[in-house]
């Protein structure tokens, strides 16, 4: 069996006899919201089949994907015919990376899932299915909470001359340069994954109180967007899956905190979680 986790920045593949026994290819993350049929192939027969050792090819006849952007029958039947036009897998099933986030952190127990990484999402979940969701708009419109908004809200702060000059010129020295942003936002593929690469200057310099504001109101923007609009959300645990959430657990709780939110588990990979879904 092969089990798939993509966002919109990297691919982890699975292939496991057993949620004991596996090996896992990483390739980029695939979206087909930004990629087409034959971009995702191309991934596929570049990226992973080079990469998947021959004592391993036996185990791929199922394959469970989970992936970012694949919210609509359309967008996920890409991604299914693009995988069996390289797989000769007697079953191949995608389904949209919530519900990846939702059975690897509560198995079969009801509360909240979200994901927090390049863009974010939320659910309520059952145990078995997701039973409430309220759709992100991407990085546009609304990925609140996510890399890409934490990178945005960090390049509006300097554009709006809004951080101390010392920060400032630390800032310019690695990468926010306005020709570069301007350039790489508009003109270039996926600048969500652009945008969410300043979130890692933010982590560099999370100590900052400015920076801290920003990423802590990022947070409180999930919250208020993807969180409190759920029927009795108080009732419920909230537990989080991706980089931003496990890099930036500290200023996540205590918005949480501030909030009246109670935090479940916070994991940065969801593909462990996902293995032993499978396989239980």
């Amino acid at each position: 069996m092969i089990i798939a986790d993509s966002g919109s920045t990297k691919t982890t593949w699975r292939i496991a006899k057993d949620n004991a026994a596996f090996s896992d290819v990483s390739t980029e993350g695939i979206n087909p919201y930004f990629q087409s049929q034959e971009d995702i192939e191309q991934i596929i027969y570049t990226q992973l089949l080079p990469n998947i050792e021959p004592a391993w090819m036996g185990n791929t006849a199922e394959i469970n994907f989970y992936g970012a952007g694949c919210s609509s029958p359309e967008k996920s039947g890409i991604v299914e015919n693009a995988i069996k036009s390289c797989f000769q897998a007697s079953m191949v099933q995608v389904n949209h990376d919530l519900l990846a986030s939702a059975r690897a952190l509560l198995g079969k127990n009801k509360g909240i899932a979200c994901i927090l990484g390049t863009g974010s999402n939320s659910c309520v979940y059952d145990g078995n299915d997701i039973t409430e969701n309220i759709p992100s708009w991407g990085y546009l419109f609304g990925d609140f909470g996510s890399g890409a908004h934490i990178g945005k809200s960090l390049v509006q702060a300097y554009a709006n001359d809004e951080l101390d000059a010392e920060l400032r010129k630390k800032l310019e020295t690695q990468g926010v340069q306005r020709e570069v942003v301007l350039n790489n936002a508009y003109k270039r593929p996926l600048p969500n994954r652009y945008l969410a690469g300043f979130a890692k200057l933010a982590h560099a310099h999370i100590q900052h109180p400015q920076i801290k504001k920003i990423v802590e109101n990022c947070f409180h923007d999930f919250f208020l967007q993807q969180i409190e609009k759920y029927t009795d959300y108080k009732s419920y645990e909230v537990s989080f899956v991706g980089s931003i959430a496990f890099h930036f657990a500290e200023q996540l709780k205590q918005a949480a905190s501030d909030r009246g939110i109670r935090m479940g588990s916070v994991l940065k990979e969801p593909i462990s979680g996902l293995t032993n879904y499978h396989f239980s």
